[in-house]
């Protein structure tokens, strides 16, 4: 299962419909939605933004390594948002994929990921 977590509900609908085909896509709206997913269901993968209102992606990263540790993420963010990339690799974060995304690219990153790439940009 795939947890999708944006604010931006056509983001939201957009990178489910490309990845629903090939895997099982749960959608959070908000750092807090997604913390409640992953507590109800542990995803194999989780494509998260950075910006968010609320609890940033990084912050909800945080909240959720306290109780389920190693799973993999890619991070969406818009260029340059990304200050510390080492800190986002340690929490977790495998990929760095730059807004605007191509969805082939987004495909590609999620399937690299979950055959255990470790930390790049990805687009």
């Amino acid at each position: 299962m795939l947890l999708v977590v944006d604010d931006q509900l056509a983001i939201r609908q957009l990178l489910a419909e490309a990845l629903g085909g090939e895997h099982e896509v749960v959608l959070a709206a908000n750092g807090h939605e997604a913390i409640g997913v992953v507590r109800e269901n542990r995803p194999d993968l989780i494509l998260l933004d950075l910006k968010m209102p609320g609890l940033s992606g990084l912050e909800t990263l945080r909240e959720i390594n306290k109780f389920a540790p190693g799973i993999p993420v890619i991070l969406i963010t818009a260029y340059g948002e990304v200050s510390d990339a080492e800190e986002a690799e340690r929490m977790g974060v495998r990929c760095l994929i730059i807004k605007p995304f191509d969805l082939n690219e987004v495909r590609a990153a999620v399937r690299r990921v979950l055959e255990g790439f470790r930390f790049d940009f990805c687009s």
